[in-house]
């Protein structure tokens, strides 16, 4: 596996959705990883972006922004969850704070980005892009534009990738932003060579390079040099060693570790290629103890997949090249690279042909087919859950803008009663009303943002306009002359009041002979008054009281729960409570833990 980097500003990847990112080399793309900018430029310019604030209240979100950021890319997930929380406090506070918004959109991106959740990162930067649409923060439109192509790219989706590229080429330009047409450059040349578009790519490569000479950018140079070697091998691997020995010098001379140790793992597979097992040990083996010090466990893992090839190329003791596998696959686990799990597979399976294990041989070929499934498996359901958090985000989303049309509506209505404040007494008490009304809408919307993690309560109520509130109705055989509206409320107070829907078995039969009512009229007033059944209510009032129990102790078990709340099973109870709340037991008691006392209902 060759491994080009393409330098570029805020310009972070992830091919493998349970990497931990910990180490750059995460694009799961046959000889396309990443480099990544280093994460002390990142906080810098980040935090130049959160300077100059409006008002002194908004300081502390600007703040946490910035602390956040310092989480990315060794704590993305962390980032991830912590951007959420910001997300709803923000819009609750500030819903029309177009700055905040640009600033946590894209840290969420990043953070998604990091993780490898695609489709997620773009939404998120198309959302920082729609609140930055006033220009608020130019740096972050480029960037996003940047790290949008790149996806893109990374979706094979070339020509989006490309015409995106071309978008924030114009902005720079526009900017007189040198160095971050340079980096769109490196990366318009990774992507033509990603089209098999090889000459243009080499022509790019040239042109950039000379630039970065002439500024004197010997990391620049280092990166163009690595991916040119890149498009010469294996069909010119004269050209390909030259241009990789020509990296390695500069990326020791200013002590750049990370292009060191891609260049070092590149020139051992290219001397494997070639044959020449010594000259390849010697590169791997400097890159394992390269890697050692720097900690880049996912390079280690590499190198030591590249060893046992060497190893088993050559002909030596495959116990060694056995040994060297082990230590790879434990590394690869340890970084959470899936994909390099199945490139160490298909070196053992090399080994058990050298070998002429032909048992052995099977026995791995079916392990490297069941992690090639389980690899697409965990794919497709990262891309599903992606696209189902993209729906109900653009859902809440939508009802949270219309709320602020109507919050804006309200504030200019608003704004004319003031006006007219000096008149008379009226126009005090259709201002006050009318401010009473917006922040009646603001609560609402901050509501709406809670629903995305606890579902309304279910509703139980008397029916309105029968006159009075019941208690126990006086018992009589005649029932046609109770009526239906009055005889549902005395049911639905009766129920309440003696806790009756907590016998598992409590039925339409007990409930008659409860009300000493006969079973069809009692059933007949649920229907028609209450609009649901028999079995549907009682459920209701067990939901609710489970959901009750739930927010008030967050140990009780969920057996605890079924035997509390009446239902016969725990699978019933399971059933019936993500039916009617949209989530199972445990992730509504989970999430009542992180709300304010009294805010679940």
């Amino acid at each position: 596996m060759f491994f080009p980097c393409a330098s570029f500003k805020y310009r972070h990847s992830s091919g493998n959705a349970e990497s931990k990112t910990n180490c750059p080399i995460t694009d799961n793309l046959p000889a396309y990883t990443r480099f990544m900018i280093h994460p002390s430029r990142f906080f810098f310019i980040f935090f130049i972006t959160c300077t100059a604030f409006h008002a002194s209240a908004q300081t502390e979100y600007h703040q946490k922004i910035r602390e956040t950021a310092k989480l990315i890319p060794n704590q993305a997930v962390e980032a991830d969850s912590i951007c959420r929380i910001l997300l709803g406090e923000i819009t609750e506070k500030y819903p029309k704070n177009d700055s905040l918004f640009t600033k946590i959109f894209f840290l969420l991106g990043q953070s998604q980005l990091y993780q490898g959740k695609l489709n997620l990162a773009l939404n998120s930067y198309n959302k920082s892009l729609q609140a930055n649409k006033n220009n608020i923060i130019p740096g972050l439109i480029s960037s996003c534009l940047i790290n949008t192509a790149i996806i893109y790219e990374k979706q094979y989706r070339f020509s989006e990738a490309s015409e995106t590229y071309q978008k924030a080429m114009h902005l720079a330009e526009s900017q007189n932003d040198s160095t971050t047409i340079n980096e769109i450059w490196i990366n318009l040349g990774i992507l033509n060579q990603r089209m098999s578009a090889n000459d243009k790519a080499i022509d790019i490569f040239n042109h950039t390079y000379q630039y970065c000479q002439n500024r004197g950018d010997t990391n620049g140079m280092a990166i163009i040099l690595l991916n040119m070697a890149n498009i010469y091998y294996p069909d010119n691997i004269k050209e390909a060693e030259r241009h990789y020995e020509q990296s390695l010098r500069l990326s020791k001379k200013i002590n750049y570790q990370y292009n060191t140790a891609i260049v070092l793992s590149n020139l051992g597979e290219l001397e494997i290629f070639k044959n020449n097992y010594s000259k390849a040990t010697e590169y791997i083996l400097e890159n394992i103890n390269l890697c050692k010090k720097q900690g880049l466990n996912e390079m280690l893992s590499i190198s030591y997949r590249l060893l046992a090839q060497c190893e088993i190329e050559a002909g030596n003791n495959p116990a060694s090249a056995s040994e060297y596998l082990e230590t790879a696959r434990k590394l690869a686990i340890e970084t959470g690279r899936s994909d390099l799990l199945e490139k160490i597979k298909e070196v053992e399976l090399m080994m058990q042909v050298k070998m002429g294990n032909y048992p052995g041989f099977k026995a791995v070929l079916k392990e490297l087919k069941e992690l090639s499934d389980k690899s697409k498996q965990e794919n497709a359901r990262i891309i599903n859950s992606e696209f189902q958090t993209i729906y109900e985000v653009k859902k809440l989303s939508d009802q949270r803008d219309q709320l602020l049309d109507g919050i804006e509506q309200k504030n200019r209505q608003l704004i004319l009663s003031l006006l007219g404040l000096l008149g008379a007494a009226l126009a005090i008490a259709v201002i006050t009303r009318q401010y009473l009304r917006i922040r009646q809408a603001m609560k609402t919307m901050y509501r709406m943002n809670v629903e995305m993690a606890n579902s309304a309560p279910i509703a139980i109520h008397n029916i309105p306009g029968s006159g009075i509130e019941y208690e126990d109705s006086p018992e009589t055989e005649d029932d046609e002359k109770i009526p239906i509206n009055n005889l549902y409320n005395t049911i639905l107070l009766r129920i309440e009041k003696d806790k009756l829907y907590l016998s598992p078995t409590f039925s339409l039969q007990d409930l008659s002979e409860n009300m000493n009512r006969s079973q069809r009229y009692i059933s007949r007033a649920i229907s028609e008054a209450g609009k649901t059944s028999f079995s549907s209510l009682i459920n209701n009032f067990r939901i609710n009281e489970a959901r009750r129990l739930l927010a008030a102790d967050h140990n009780i078990t969920m057996n605890e729960i079924t035997e509390k709340t009446g239902f016969g099973s725990r699978m019933s109870f399971h059933r019936n409570f993500k039916a009617a709340t949209g989530f199972t037991p445990a992730e509504y008691q989970n999430w009542s833990k992180n709300q304010p006392k009294g805010e679940i209902q």
